[in-house]
């Protein structure tokens, strides 16, 4: 369904070039769900909206790379080319419903606006204005919203941040895109909400078939939709695989930090929660090894001088670390593992 090979992508700013997305490679398969998690700032979010293209600016660099989508590139059309993909083949939840809407436009119009540019009506010709609002009440009643008839005419002020988040959804699934980004869908959202968006964003994968990326930094978000893990650190993918194998046997010495970060609390809360110490490698000027070594307990020289290569674990489990080498003298081994 989409495929990401190789992927680099700078900002050019006042301190210098920000290599935020490092030679990023991805597949997604038909009706899969992959997550890509990792702490604020690793480029998880730069890499979901790059297959968009939606940094296209004069400050912006798409260095390498393509972007497949059924096997046409994406960094290859023209920007009127590429409005016809978004939210139309591909569309995306973003991280906050509040300024992701247009506080002057109410909900229905904000739907009604992607319908209208890409829809057409039963006949077969354009869609009209009538039909369009129809299409965008039925879809606020797909996403569980209350009352869709009245809600179609109120502003995104008049709605709570899980009812935002569900018109986000809303207006993101309004064509039945092939692919649906989300970024971080469930943030600043309660339990229970959050748990309601993920079986909203299930439920719409079962009947439209779509594909999913997932962008978020909660492990329990991972394990509740996802069937593909990729792992990122410092603008580049560390390890790959499938939720067992990222849970159930990681490989790489970041995605143990970020498990322990999380599970040892939930078994014992007597326990202080474990952090990973250090700092994210500043990416104006980022390391040429692995990303990971200056924060990393088994870090070895030629992890500070040379970028490891991907090893390949299992038939889909991937993993870049020097430990995994042949000629590694250390060999430390996570518990479960």
């Amino acid at each position: 369904m989409l495929e990401v090979n190789d992927l680099r992508v700078s900002f050019h700013s006042y301190a210098g070039e920000v290599q935020a997305v490092r030679g990023v490679s991805l597949t997604l398969p038909d009706e899969g769900t992959l997550a890509i998690v990792g702490e604020s700032g690793c480029g998880k979010s730069v890499t979901a909206q790059s297959i968009l293209r939606l940094h296209d600016t004069e400050y912006t660099e798409y260095k390498s790379g393509s972007v497949l989508l059924n096997g046409r590139d994406l960094m290859q059309l023209s920007e009127q080319e590429m409005r016809e993909v978004r939210g139309n083949e591909i569309g995306m939840i973003f991280q906050d419903p509040m300024t992701a809407l247009n506080p002057t436009m109410t909900v229905g119009n904000q739907i009604t606006e992607v319908l209208l540019r890409h829809e057409k009506g039963k006949d077969g010709h354009k869609l009209t204005r009538r039909e369009a609002k129809e299409r965008a009440i039925e879809l606020l009643r797909m996403v569980k919203l209350p009352n869709p008839e009245q809600r179609v005419d109120q502003f995104p002020h008049e709605f709570s941040g899980g009812q935002r988040q569900r018109a986000v959804a809303a207006i993101a699934m309004a064509c039945s895109p092939q692919v649906l980004i989300a970024d971080e869908p469930t943030t600043a959202l309660d339990v229970t909400v959050q748990a309601q968006i993920l079986d909203l964003m299930k439920e719409m994968q079962r009947e439209k078939h779509t594909s999913i990326i997932i962008i978020t930094h909660d492990l329990g978000v991972v394990a509740n939709i996802a069937k593909t893990v990729a792992v990122m650190y410092g603008g580049v993918i560390v390890e790959t695989g499938t939720v067992g194998d990222i849970f159930y046997r990681p490989r790489h010495p970041y995605a143990w930090g970020l498990l322990d970060a999380t599970d040892k609390a939930v078994r014992d809360k007597s326990k202080p929660l474990k952090s990973i110490e250090g700092t994210p490698p500043d990416l104006v000027k980022p390391p040429v090894g692995c990303p990971f070594a200056d924060r990393c307990e088994y870090a070895m020289q030629v992890c500070k001088d040379h970028m490891p290569q991907e090893t390949e674990i299992s038939e889909g489990h991937c993993c870049r670390c020097w430990l995994l080498d042949p000629d590694c003298p250390v060999r430390p081994r996570r518990k479960g593992v």
